[in-house]
């Protein structure tokens, strides 16, 4: 994964989380005490959108039931043992959020939609600035035309699909056209993974794999000084034998870039933190473990 990645069909019990906002929305004379709950971000140029936490709105088990299967999935893939506290937020017409960028929130932001598949507006997409239009000037081609679609990634709103994204990067949402309603609405749920450290599943200990890991991560500052400045956010896997040796190493996330844009600095870091961690000696143990590891980089 580089600045954004798409998973779909995240969570299995998506319809329930849809079915309780349609319940307090599809009588539009109800007083329902969840209808007085949103608030509407208006920020002139920058934000327009209704928005409201995620926990209070939802009933306590079908939130904890999502909240559970999120972290859990980014404890896994990303190495991040919680997320932010998220917002849930619908987009109708005249509702956009222009480019900004949410350091030092989390390495990670995601959107989660429970927006229809039958859309009945236009716009709603996920923007985000592709890695080449930051770096315009050291791969610009005179003799090509370029339009908007060749500076931003747009990902439509799909239902029960996660988006994961490098929140380092310029982003926003495309202005919603076409719908006041919001059962009819741009409806996500969106915060940033948080609190980044080693993922341990398995017959190993935190603290045998903090202990086993520490040499690696002296050596890193080795390695660190034969490349330039390097900034972001690295998730690995290793599969780990009982013996205690490594058995694969997977790359499993990676935001890491070179500052001043040098790719083959970029190449190294990850054939060496391979070599590296693949290597790596840990205790025995009667079962084999499996460790996400999150490296930032500053």
């Amino acid at each position: 994964m580089e600045n954004f990645n798409v998973h779909r069909n995240f969570y299995p019990k998506s319809k329930e989380l849809r079915a309780e906002f349609e319940s307090h929305f599809k009588n539009a004379k109800s007083t329902d005490a969840k209808r007085f709950v949103w608030d509407f971000w208006y920020d002139e140029d920058q934000y327009h959108l209704i928005r409201t936490p995620a926990f209070y709105y939802f009933s306590k088990k079908s939130y904890q039931n999502f909240h559970s299967h999120l972290v859990q999935w980014g404890r896994e893939n990303l190495g991040c043992h919680d997320i932010s506290p998220p917002w849930l937020s619908y987009y109708v017409d005249g509702c956009f959020q222009n480019l900004h960028s949410d350091v030092p929130h989390g390495p990670w932001a995601f959107v989660y939609s429970l927006t229809p598949n039958k859309k009945e507006f236009r716009g709603g997409e996920t923007l985000i600035l592709k890695n080449q239009t930051l770096n315009y000037w050291s791969k610009f081609m005179d003799q090509k035309d370029h339009e908007f679609g060749s500076f931003v990634d747009r990902i439509p709103s799909r239902m029960n699909e996660l988006v994961v994204f490098d929140p380092r990067f310029p982003h926003g949402v495309t202005e919603v056209k076409g719908t006041r309603d919001p059962l009819k609405s741009r409806l996500v749920i969106h915060g940033w993974f948080v609190n980044p450290r080693p993922y341990v599943v398995g017959g190993l200990s935190t603290t045998q794999v903090q202990k086993s890991l520490q040499p690696q991560f002296e050596q890193l500052n080795s390695i660190l000084s034969e490349i330039d400045l390097m900034n972001g956010t690295l998730s690995c896997r290793l599969q780990i034998r009982p013996t205690g040796s490594v058995q694969s190493y997977t790359l499993i996330s990676n935001s890491v870039l070179s500052v001043i844009g040098n790719e083959s600095d970029q190449k190294y870091l990850q054939k060496e933190l391979k070599t590296l961690f693949s290597k790596t000696e840990f205790p025995k143990t009667k079962t084999a473990s499996v460790i996400t590891i999150p490296l930032i980089f500053k």
